[in-house]
């Protein structure tokens, strides 16, 4: 009789989830055995890694990634991993063993107590079987909790002994038509519902967007496009959004919103209406005084996510598919006659400057150098707004970052994108502090010779915490400065091809020669200027 990790395996190759990031422990090895020549398993060193490499991959490819990871220990070590893709909205199923039933209660080594308590708030849903053969319901049960809007996190905890266990023929074909049935996300807009916000967007004087990831996600970049330039519109990002959401050169948009109360309100300041599309409104940090919004200024916000409408200080919100939404405004919509906004300073070539660099200066010879196609996945604290300055991509999916902001994603979510993405030139911008995080998963970048070019900004010190230190007049903090890191020789030891830059004319060059290089990874380290003394006013 079939057992049910055969079953398992028959669903999940159903769902095409065939490539599995992990870090296997000795409650995974039952699920493991004799693992499927269609699959393929990628390794990482510990278990962040592999969740930070299936949140980037699943973003990539816009289907549910899986990743397996130890039993309680392991799944700790993954938490900070699994709190980034919740907030990225990411797709994922995360499987962790647990020891045999037989030997739970007596809290035998490896046993997971509570296991569907420990992931928690950063799942959706979280589950173990009650019995071994329920264990492919409940897996197809998460994977469509998964892909359902807003999508997410999963978690699975599976003994180790339900692997082994023979199933019946009446469950065998219980089991078969689980596999094999669909949920089908039906997504729409009503008609008078797009009719009255485009009625208050024509009738805006001066109107603006404030975009956010979910765009990407639900495949709306070129309608939104369509629809900010048929409005002619100004249009931002909203503050930590994990996805641009709009052409970065696309003259216009304005760039990103900082993240603060009072910074926001400023920004947007002369605006009489703000349409938000695919993100919250608004997530902030550090706190920053100031009103939501001005007196003259109204939202309108368009989510799929129930709680990023309930919890929104401000605004109308409609709950709804972000591309169904989009899609019916442009059929309501007309070209507007209204002057287009300014558009935003050009990017200057930089001239040649040798090391310590400016963060300008690097970001805009990176952003030059850069094939048109790259996808940028950054990770590097006080360069980060320099970053969304200087290097302005024009593609969907081109630019990704942690919005919940813990430490560690970047390296892994660039591995994932690369192998998401094979024929595409993924560059990592990474702080050298931040890179210490998750520094493992270089060594899955060598073996698996993942092509990443990764940019490194060094300089020496945690400097958007002493930014942060200036805004809220924290003095003498200790623990700020980060001696002795040498990158160039970690990198190397993993199998990367290392390199110093210490000219902005290097930079240009060996990334261009990175990113020609298909069959190994790329380190390059530039050694940076270190922060300057920041305020609280929004510059």
């Amino acid at each position: 009789m079939p057992t049910v990790r055969q079953a398992t395996i028959d669903l999940l190759r159903q769902h095409g989830l065939n490539t599995w990031f992990g870090n296997p422990g000795s409650s995974e090895l039952s699920l493991l055995e004799d693992f499927p020549s269609d699959f393929r398993y990628v390794l990482g060193l510990q278990e962040m890694v592999p969740v930070g490499m299936a949140d980037g991959f699943a973003q990539v490819t816009g289907r549910p990634a899986l990743a397996n990871v130890h039993t309680a220990p392991g799944l700790g070590n993954a938490m900070g991993a699994l709190y980034n893709a919740y907030l990225n909205k990411t797709p994922l199923i995360v499987t962790a063993g647990n020891q045999r039933r037989i030997m739970q209660n007596q809290k035998s080594l490896l046993t997971n107590e509570d296991a569907i308590l420990v992931p928690r708030p950063f799942v959706k849903w979280s589950a173990e079987p009650a019995t071994a053969s329920e264990v492919p319901a409940v897996l197809a049960h998460a994977i469509h909790v998964a892909v359902s809007p807003p999508t997410g996190p999963v978690f699975v905890s599976l003994p180790m002994d339900d692997m082994a266990y023979e199933l019946n023929d009446a469950q065998v074909a219980d089991i078969e038509v689980i596999r094999k049935r669909q949920v089908t996300q039906a997504g729409g807009f009503r008609r008078d519902l797009a009719k009255e916000i485009a009625g208050r967007l024509t009738a805006a004087k001066s109107p603006a967007f404030v975009v956010g990831g979910d765009l990407e996600h639900s495949g709306a970049w070129d309608q939104v496009v369509q629809l900010a330039e048929r409005s002619r519109v100004a249009v931002w990002t909203t503050p930590l959004p994990g996805l641009s959401g709009f052409p970065e050169n696309h003259p216009l948009y304005q760039g990103l919103l900082p993240p603060g109360a009072g910074w926001v309100s400023e920004a947007l300041k002369g605006h009489d209406l703000v349409l938000v599309l695919g993100g919250p409104v608004f997530r902030y940090y550090p706190y920053i005084p100031g009103p939501y919004l001005g007196a003259d200024t109204a939202l309108i916000h368009i989510t799929s996510d129930p709680d990023e409408a309930a919890r929104a200080p401000v605004g109308d919100a409609y709950v709804a598919d972000v591309r169904a939404a989009v899609e019916a405004l442009l059929e309501e919509v007309s070209e507007d006659s209204r002057e287009s906004p300014e558009a935003r300073p050009g990017v200057p070539r930089p001239e040649r400057t040798a090391a310590p660099l400016q963060a300008s200066d690097l970001w805009s010879a990176v952003g030059h150098a850069a094939p048109e196609n790259s996808l940028f996945v950054s990770e590097a604290g006080s360069n980060e707004v320099a970053i969304t300055r200087y290097v302005r991509p024009s593609k969907p999916l081109s630019h990704m970052s942690a919005v919940g902001g813990g430490l560690g994603f970047g390296l892994p979510a660039a591995i994932g994108a690369q192998l998401a993405a094979p024929q595409r030139p993924v560059i990592a911008l990474m702080g050298d502090g931040s890179m210490q995080y998750a520094i493992t998963s270089l060594w899955s970048a060598a073996q698996y010779k993942v092509p990443l070019t990764i940019v490194v900004a060094s300089n020496g010190e945690y400097g958007v915490l002493k930014q942060f230190g200036d805004i809220e007049g924290a003095n003498g903090v200790p623990g700020l400065d980060l001696p002795g890191l040498d990158i160039k020789a970690t990198a190397a030891s993993y199998g990367v091809n290392t390199y110093e830059a210490t000219d902005t004319d290097q930079v240009a060059e060996l990334l261009r020669a990175g990113v020609t290089d298909r069959e190994r990874p790329t380190l390059i380290n530039v050694v940076t200027e270190r922060v300057k003394k920041v305020s609280s006013r929004l510059t």
